[in-house]
């Protein structure tokens, strides 16, 4: 979806790695590391410095760059490139460089949880290092996140595009999200909005469509265990009736007994916490098989599955996906103005011709901020997480939006506060772009907090 197939491979090649370096051997264009040393490359590419002289501090991405989410994460880095060209690889005074790390393996085909937690020592070890943006997933943000919040300097950001897991920032159930800040001060912001407004979403939609009751599953993970509970408080206040709320275990070899359990209590939908790297292929054909096409038996699926690699066998997914329903942040790309219509404009011809993927615009503003940040500081870490959270933008990639003091978006207007509905044939088709509904928003948060 992203890139040309020779483009892909030479990128994911990169960011597997080979020999470690730790000198600026590795950087390319006009100018040379200087004192910058390179994050190890059993997890990131090379070292990547464009502008004139050296570079004076390093920023990173950390997503999974191999599994059914790469069609999207490769998308991301070349958009993190593509603002650091912009900006002539600066952040006012500095000279930035940029490493572009995987959390992911071929063995899980998906973010691992000893890549995470090495990775993240491995950041908050490279004192050159002033921010990663990442991650993509919410479990490995988890397991980084506390890490980093001890890492020497007063601390290391990470500014996520993608994370959407509501108890890594706001109270919920148990110590959550007060163990992964064992400092006591917050180094993690996103800007993607949380799973109580997907939920909300999600549930409203199907509202809208008639549907009573809903079975509603989950992978057990952070963000799938999280998204479905929000989705299951807003989906009882929007008046349906959920009908089970169960776990499954993505490594089965099928799911159908699974779904005939649902079966017997007749549900009118199935929403699903997951992701596309989870057996997905497999889950949504047993959903299928056993309960019907998706216009008999509804099927809604948030962020972690909505990438056009979802109806692609080869991507890990599935064509049965069509007719199912997908949620993700922000609006069709067809439909942002401004400074996201001008970065599209000039993103998109770098893709040879496939489309840009609506990540690439999250990770885009996630970089901006981070330089921005970068900019503003006095080149010490904790003052650049004091910038994060003082960021105030008006007409950004996503429109207007600060942070509040838990790392959320806050006074947010334009996509940042919208959300896309998507149906499935061989693609993602739009359906429609809507705001959460703040009643909803509140019960979904409640189910994750009770």
């Amino acid at each position: 979806m992203l890139l040309a197939a020779v483009g892909a491979l030479a990128l994911i090649a990169s960011g597997c790695g080979g020999s470690d370096k730790s000198s600026s051997s590795g950087t390319n264009g006009g100018g040379g590391g200087g004192k910058v040393s390179a994050l190890p490359a059993s997890s990131c590419g090379p070292l990547e410095f464009k502008g004139s002289g050296d570079a004076d501090y390093l920023i990173a991405s950390d997503l999974p760059m191999q599994g059914g989410s790469r069609t999207q994460t490769l998308q991301m880095v070349k958009a993190i490139r593509y603002v650091l060209d912009q900006q002539d690889w600066k952040a006012g005074k500095y000279n930035i460089a940029f490493q572009a790390c995987d959390d992911s393996t071929a063995q899980l085909g998906k973010w691992d949880p000893d890549k995470c937690s090495a990775n993240a020592h491995n950041y908050a070890q490279n004192s050159k290092l002033l921010g990663v943006v990442g991650t993509f997933n919410s479990g490995c943000a988890a397991i980084e996140i506390p890490v980093m919040n001890q890492a020497a300097g007063g601390g290391l950001q990470l500014l996520s595009p993608a994370n959407t897991y509501g108890c890594l920032t706001e109270p919920c159930a148990g110590d959550e999200p007060e163990k992964y800040y064992p400092s006591g001060s917050r180094n993690y912001a996103r800007v993607a909005p949380s799973d109580p407004n997907q939920g909300a979403v999600d549930a409203k939609f199907l509202a809208s469509q008639g549907v009573k009751t809903v079975a509603v599953l989950n992978d057990k993970e952070a963000y799938g265990l999280g998204v479905a509970k929000n989705f299951k408080g807003a989906a009882e206040a929007a008046g349906m009736t959920v009908t089970s709320f169960q776990a499954y275990d993505p490594k089965q070899a099928n799911f159908r007994a699974l779904f005939t359990g649902i079966k017997a209590k007749n549900p009118d939908a199935v929403f699903i916490g997951g992701l596309i790297d989870e057996n997905s292929g497999q889950l949504i054909s047993d959903k299928v098989a056993v309960l019907g096409d998706n216009t008999k038996v509804k099927l809604m699926l948030p962020d972690g599955f909505t990438t056009d690699a979802i109806f692609d066998r080869a991507e890990g997914g599935t064509p049965e996906a069509k007719g199912a329903y997908f949620s993700v942040a922000g609006v069709g790309i067809d439909k942002y103005k401004g400074a996201a219509l001008d970065f599209i404009n000039g993103f998109k011809s770098t893709l040879n011709g496939k489309p840009v993927d609506p990540y690439a615009i999250l990770g885009a503003q996630a970089g901006q901020v981070l330089l921005n940040a970068i900019e503003k500081s006095d080149g010490d870490r904790s003052d650049v997480i004091k910038k994060v959270f003082a960021t105030k933008v008006s007409n950004g990639l996503i429109g207007d939006f600060s942070f509040n003091s838990n790392g959320d978006l806050s006074g947010a207007k334009g996509a940042a506060v919208l959300f896309t509905i998507y149906k499935g044939t061989d693609h993602l088709n739009t359906l429609l772009t809507t705001a959460p509904d703040p009643k909803l928003v509140d019960a979904a948060r409640k189910a994750a907090s009770g």
